[in-house]
């Protein structure tokens, strides 16, 4: 009998974020002394202010009976929800940022054990990072003990380094522990390759004290640097850039940013146009946490239409095809046949859905920040372009309510529809877009 080859080709979208685990209504403080009182950690699902698909992802797994049971057993599960009483007092402590969500592993002593800064439905990256959690339960005892060791004044360099380390393992903040260490090193120790080494992988914040000291002998510095793999360098200076965009955001220093998008536009080595791009995105991305609406909205448009309306949907779609015949050619063969029928899998995340989903992004962030008639205009011609490179209902959601904040009622309600149909397939819920729809019909003023 002829065999048939099945070939399923897993297409990994990343959403940017619905459940039958059991989240106990419950206080943090409650939570801790749960912890202590039956030894079990806490999971604590951290939900997004604004993005209802992120916690909606999460909530699809949740469904999910195994996840269910292996999360009900060995953890105690809260969700915090936007209006959880003590949000913001968790946010503070685990210096979550404003558009933060994911899954938090916490200690019965409130030490952060694991963090997973997002969501998906998938089963199995919840399971592996519920492994990591487990494996660094260990970890959040030892920075505890670091902690109070600390406070009694051990100062040494070498304990400093662990605790550094301890620190940078669970995600917590490090710079200013990192500021200290500097002072308390020996003047011949910033020439150590070593020493320099172990600075620069803390990532510090762009003109602190432990980035000056670092990069004072450039020399020395770019020596030891390069002796870092690629890979390890793009982590360290993503971080870098991360950080010290953070603080020019808190602080509203515009200088500070330029200096922070300029250093990421100096690391894209040989790459001109790469680097102006991501110059370009740091400053967009400053404007809008600082509200400065007026440039976000000048400099959106300019980055936009430059970089994602100028590539042909034709040429990325053909460039996907190519890239999963290369990987079909060089995956094993299929796995052995069951009742006739062979597998093969490939894992390949295609770029169309990196261009939908940026377009989408900056479409529906325009359609949540302004009434002009001008933008929503531009900003319908991003989505529509979106849904040209791949279909989602996150993108044909966000392209009716263009729609439908710019006056094109029934163009909107097609559009809406489609996105109901099309979410429903997938086996999500649809209740809000359904609700959206209502509102629409009956004419009531554009959902935010």
């Amino acid at each position: 009998m002829k065999k048939i080859v099945l070939l399923s080709v897993l297409l990994l979208a990343v959403h940017s974020v619905f459940c039958q685990v059991s989240f106990e209504n419950l206080s943090f403080d409650a939570a801790l002394q749960r912890s202590k009182e039956t030894g079990k950690l806490i999971f604590l699902q951290f939900e997004s202010d604004g993005c209802g698909q992120c916690n909606e992802v999460a909530d699809k797994a949740f469904e999910n009976k195994k996840l269910t049971e292996l999360l009900e057993q060995i953890f105690i599960c809260v969700k915090i929800t936007v209006d959880h009483p003590d949000r913001n007092k968790i946010a503070s402590r685990y210096n979550k940022k404003e558009a933060s969500f994911g899954s938090m592993f916490i200690s019965a002593d409130g030490t952060l054990i694991h963090n997973y800064p997002g969501s998906t439905t998938l089963i199995n990256t919840y399971q592996e990072h519920i492994d990591k959690a487990l494996t660094k339960a260990g970890e959040g005892m030892r920075i505890s003990t670091l902690e109070k060791e600390y406070v009694m004044g051990n100062r040494n360099p070498l304990f400093l380094e662990d605790f550094l380390l301890a620190k940078k393992t669970l995600y917590l903040e490090t710079d200013s522990l990192l500021d200290e260490y500097i002072t308390l090193l020996p003047p011949d120790s910033l020439k150590s390759v070593r020493t320099l080494l172990f600075i620069a992988q803390m990532a510090p914040v762009l003109d602190s004290k432990a980035d000056m000291e670092l990069r004072r002998n450039y020399a020395v510095f770019t020596s030891a640097w390069s002796q870092l793999k690629a890979s390890v360098r793009v982590a360290v200076n993503y971080r870098i850039v991360y950080k010290s965009m953070r603080k020019a955001i808190h602080e509203k220093n515009v200088s500070y940013a330029y200096r922070v998008a300029d250093f990421r536009r100096r690391t894209y080595v040989n790459n001109l146009g790469g680097g102006q791009k991501a110059y370009d995105f740091e400053m967009i991305n400053y404007y809008r946490e600082t509200n400065d609406t007026l440039n976000y909205f000048i400099r959106s448009v300019n980055y936009y239409d430059q970089y994602f309306m100028t590539v042909t949907v034709d040429s990325v779609k053909k460039r996907d095809s190519l890239t999963l015949k290369m990987l079909l050619a060089m995956e094993p063969a299929p796995q052995p046949a069951q009742n006739g029928v062979s597998r093969k899998t490939v894992k390949y995340s295609p770029v169309v859905q990196y261009y939908n989903r940026e377009l989408n992004n900056a479409a529906f962030v325009f359609y949540e920040m302004t009434n002009d008639p001008l933008y929503l205009a531009k900003a319908i011609q991003w989505s529509a372009r979106a849904n040209e490179f791949f279909e989602h209902y996150i993108s044909l959601n966000t392209h009716a309510l263009l729609l439908y904040k710019a006056g094109k009622k029934e163009e909107a309600l097609a559009w809406q529809s489609k996105a109901i149909e099309l979410k429903k397939k997938r086996g999500f819920d649809t209740k809000n877009l359904e609700k959206e729809l209502s509102g629409m019909k009956a004419g009531k003023p554009a959902p935010l």
